[in-house]
């Protein structure tokens, strides 16, 4: 489908139907654990705002349906405002690289140039947002992220002084070639040559027009909290306005941080290949009911923000900070972040080495036993995949609830029955998995990191 096949297709949309209908042209790369949490984080600093918005009465004779945040679809997510449509790129930055220090590096680096091209794509509908820890430096870096501020300004005084001309007309030339430089998902006819330097690009007349309509919905968020205090900084700066509200002690901000930030780390985690792949777009059939029905999945409506609150509210210690286990296995590491008491942590390491010696004793004696084991250990997985799929709660920690299913199920299962294997023993098998990373007592997580902690607690 070709670029103007888009633009008809999508000419009677609003911003947010155009996103939607929007075919998507990739899905995010590989983050490390860490600075995935972070952007999991930002996202719910956000359903947080549009939470309270509604809450103030912001969006006063809004269908609450339509307030929403759309995780990993185009950018990072996109805030659904009725119609309306925001895309969010979130762009943590380690304090050793210092601030953004120019244009070009917020364009490339940034993710101001993946937004620009995706707002093209759109056309032009959406507005459009960075979120980053790091700051923008002195000079045309911090121009770019004062420059709606610069505008509104003159446009106040109805004059602008030559300076500030000067910093806006410098400010659009730097963002100009480092688009063309940027070159991905831009336009042919706007890219730059290969080996042409960016000093030497002549702009053409249609890029600085689409550029100007883009930095006037362009906004830079700078400042967020670093990936390494965001744990510690979030509750009172995310939460509190939300608990203080609703008229709760500052104590309940972390159980409502966690709840609501839980969430947007399951939809975040709900993305994946792009059903259309590599492949082209063929044919016409661009229309705004077709829906990916994978955005579901990546969706955090408003609604399922008011129950996290409510719930956390209602519940605090349900949230309360995961307690250490004394052996930093993964094993205790899962049942810990999956907040199971120490003794549950306890007998389940027991079982494990319990289940280690059944399995090592029964290969040495019996010939062949080597499938039998295989066997065993898949019934056990499936059993624990059917109990996790039963109890598992995005709005709070369900690794207590999966290991007292676990206790009750496997009393006597049927397909173990000739294995000489008593629930313990079947217990202590699922342990076994948990420890290979087979068997999770709460949604994924850095493991090793968690460990770490586990063995220098208070540090960091």
């Amino acid at each position: 489908m070709t670029d103007a096949d888009i633009d008809e297709a999508t000419s009677g949309l609003s911003a947010i139907q155009t996103l939607l209908a929007l075919p998507q042209a990739d899905d995010a790369g590989a983050q490390t654990a860490d600075r995935y949490d972070w952007q999991a984080a930002m996202a719910a600093a956000d359903g947080l705002a549009l939470h309270l918005l509604w809450q103030n009465n912001h969006f006063a004779g809004q269908d609450p349906d339509e307030l929403k945040i759309i995780c990993e679809l185009h950018e990072d997510w996109i805030v659904q405002m009725g119609t309306e449509a925001e895309l969010v790129s979130a762009k943590h930055r380690d304090p050793s690289s210092g601030p953004w220090k120019d244009v070009s590096s917020l364009v490339s680096d940034g993710g101001i140039g993946h937004l620009f091209a995706r707002w093209l794509a759109a056309d032009q509908k959406p507005s459009a947002r960075l979120v980053t820890n790091a700051a923008t430096a002195v000079g045309q870096a911090r121009h770019l992220a004062q420059y709606r501020q610069l505008l509104a300004q003159a446009g106040k005084t109805g004059t602008t002084p030559d300076d500030t001309v000067r910093q806006l007309d410098a400010c659009v030339d730097a963002f100009c070639k480092g688009i063309m430089m940027y070159r991905k998902n831009i336009p042919v006819r706007w890219q730059a040559a290969p080996a042409t330097r960016s000093k030497n690009l002549t702009v053409p007349n249609d890029l600085v027009d689409a550029s100007l309509e883009f930095l006037r919905v362009l906004s830079i968020q700078e400042g967020r909290p670093d990936r390494s205090v965001v744990a510690h900084a979030a509750p009172n700066l995310y939460a509190q306005p939300i608990v203080s509200r609703l008229g709760k002690t500052s104590d309940t901000s972390r159980a409502v941080w966690e709840a609501v930030l839980q969430i947007f780390r399951l939809r975040m985690r709900a993305r994946g290949d792009t059903a259309q792949g590599g492949l082209p777009i063929i044919g016409s059939s661009l229309l705004a009911d077709e829906v990916d029905p994978s955005i579901d999945a990546r969706t955090v409506s408003l609604r399922d923000i008011e129950i996290a609150v409510d719930m956390a509210a209602r519940h605090p210690n349900a949230y309360a900070p995961v307690s250490i286990p004394t052996r930093p296995t993964k094993l205790s590491a899962k049942m810990a972040h999956g907040h199971c008491a120490h003794t549950s942590i306890e007998r389940a390491e027991q079982l494990r080495f319990d289940y280690s010696d059944y399995r090592r004793e029964r290969r040495n004696a019996v010939p062949g036993s080597l499938a039998e084991i295989k066997k065993i250990e898949r019934v056990l997985h499936r059993i624990a995949d059917e109990e996790t799929q039963k109890v598992r709660n995005p709005s709070g920690p369900w690794g207590a609830a999966l290991w007292s299913a676990l206790s009750y199920r496997l009393k006597g299962p049927v397909e173990l029955a000739s294995f000489d294997l008593d629930e313990d023993l079947s217990l202590g098998g699922v342990c076994h998995l948990s420890s290979q990373c087979k068997v999770w007592f709460s949604e994924g997580f850095d493991v090793k990191s968690f460990i770490s902690e586990m063995k220098s607690p208070g540090e960091g």
